[in-house]
């Protein structure tokens, strides 16, 4: 995938994590702006200092996602009741959250960066270069 192609994939997924599983619980939970510091950044404009570290957690974890909701969206397209969306609405939220955890992010802080990738475009060029590199 280009990198071009990767950029683009950041806001496609955001679009698809909120449209496929609208109930993420931890959205509520997602810090503003003045709890940026646990990320190691002073404000959300300044993505140039989040460290290349945390770059490569979000990107791993945006991976993992990306997969996930290609692997899954058709189920929950599929579902004939209510019921059987919500409850892969929840396996999907579930298995979202382990992916984000098992990067060493927290649900939060996965969703902030994610929130910057959409609306910053050195932040966002930043996580298609990981993507591309860990993929080479």
């Amino acid at each position: 995938m280009s990198r071009q192609g990767l950029i683009g994939a950041i806001a496609v997924c955001w679009g698809l994590l909120m449209l496929l599983v609208p109930g993420l619980a931890w959205a509520d939970d997602a810090p503003t702006a003045t709890t940026m510091n646990d990320l190691g950044i002073s404000e959300i404009t300044d993505s140039g200092a989040i460290s290349s570290e945390k770059v490569s957690q979000f990107a791993n974890a945006y991976m993992g996602i990306v997969d996930l909701i290609s692997g899954r969206s058709e189920e929950l397209q599929q579902a004939e009741t209510a019921e059987e969306y919500n409850q892969l609405e929840q396996e999907l939220e579930a298995a979202a959250i382990e992916i984000i955890q098992e990067t060493g992010l927290t649900p939060p802080e996965y969703l902030q960066l994610l929130t910057l990738a959409d609306t910053d475009a050195e932040f966002s060029e930043r996580v298609a270069t990981q993507i591309q590199d860990s993929e080479e």
